[in-house]
């Protein structure tokens, strides 16, 4: 393959845009902007360029794969994350080994960050000889004017909204700070007066909204096209339902959004008045660490429901062993030389893990405690891209 592989620099932005919007416009038959749908990763400096690798001919760029680190808090545990994404091929070339050679340098750019996991949304056919597999879950959650009539009547009658704009500094500060109230978030940067908390709220084409409740701030979302809200957070439980049933009757029809598996006080809340509620993986996983990973869900699993104590030792083949246990006190996973109780490969072990199916839907169940603990509550926010 007679190309030049290199990081991409400030100079390349241009063509970086170019070949987006032209690959996925042809692949999808349906017109693409990336600068509208994904905002916070078009700054024209080598740094956000430089999260990319293209393959060029004669100084055009006729391939390229994003890499993006992301900072991932569950609890009191940081991890590193990252996507990977903007997977393109200019429609000219491909068949040459273009693909290939740019995830391969990913891989290796993954292994020499030391991140934990890797996410990307994608043909399983396509990466998942690269080790993604589906992952985690998210409840879409719908209600109707007549669920939220029946079920929670003037609920939110007193919830305003105001559109959230680039120059809102102490808005975009309140929305930093109910992000990080979260037990499971992707940090964002408060860096040049939150403008990588604006444009990650704008992701996806979104617009960001902060609820008001007599002109006092109680949470903000993050909408697409007026009924699907990307991302939706609260001062606390007691404004969930109100700012729900305020979007709702706002744009006078069914509002649907998404809720991860650990927030059972909103599940409780929201599912008996829900006109659907639908299971699905929010995203494809490259899992790297295992037991950081589970060390942390499981401690968090712990925390929203009681748990039997006990351990669980799970060989991963090509990764090791790793002891999953419960104390009346404590939570927590670590590698182990211990005998394991099941021995499984790395994709059964994300999908037994962290998956969206019950366990006796990955493997056969031999130990009670395998249908006790898991899955753990993994699940992603799909605004947090880049």
């Amino acid at each position: 393959m007679d190309f030049e592989i290199r990081k991409l620099k400030a100079d390349d932005y241009d063509q970086l845009l170019d070949l987006l919007n032209t690959t996925f416009t042809k692949a999808s038959n349906r017109p693409h902007d990336f600068l509208r749908s994904l905002p916070k990763m078009w700054i024209r400096d080598d740094v956000h360029m430089g999260y990319h690798t293209g393959a060029f001919e004669n100084e055009r760029l006729v391939g390229v794969v994003g890499c993006y680190p992301l900072s991932v808090k569950i609890g009191d545990t940081s991890l590193l994350f990252a996507t990977t994404g903007n997977v393109a091929t200019h429609p000219d070339y491909e068949g040459r080994g273009i693909f290939n050679a740019l995830f391969s340098k990913v891989m290796e750019e993954l292994d020499s960050m030391e991140a934990d996991a890797a996410r990307l949304t994608g043909a399983r056919q396509r990466y998942g000889r690269f080790g993604y597999e589906p992952a985690g879950i998210s409840y879409e959650v719908v209600i109707n004017a007549n669920n939220r009539i029946k079920y929670f009547n003037d609920a939110g009658a007193d919830v305003d909204f105001v559109e959230i704009k680039r120059e809102d500094a102490d808005v975009l500060a309140f929305c930093d700070y109910l992000s990080r109230k979260a037990e499971f978030f992707v940090e964002r940067s408060s860096e040049e007066n939150f403008r990588d908390i604006y444009l990650g709220l704008c992701c996806k084409s979104a617009t960001p909204y902060v609820a008001l409740k007599k002109g006092i701030p109680i949470g903000y979302l993050a909408v697409a096209g007026n009924n699907s809200i990307l991302e939706l957070r609260y001062i606390s439980l007691d404004y969930f339902i109100p700012i729900v049933c305020a979007w709702q009757r706002r744009i006078n029809a069914a509002v649907k959004f998404k809720l991860a598996p650990h927030m059972h006080g909103e599940l409780r809340l929201i599912s008996p008045a829900a006109e659907a509620i639908s299971v699905s993986s929010p995203s494809h996983f490259k899992i790297m660490s295992y037991d950081r990973i589970a060390n942390a869900l499981i401690k968090l699993k712990k925390a929203n429901e009681p748990l039997p104590c006990g351990e669980l030792v799970i060989g991963i083949e090509g990764y090791g062993c790793i002891s999953l246990y419960v104390t009346n006190s404590r939570a927590g996973c670590t590698r182990t030389d211990k005998e394991p109780d099941i021995t499984i490969n790395r994709a059964t072990a994300t999908r037994l893990l962290f998956g969206h199916l019950p366990p006796s839907a990955v493997i056969p169940i031999t130990n009670p405690l395998i249908s006790s603990w898991l899955p753990l509550p993994f699940s992603w926010n799909t605004l947090d891209y880049v």
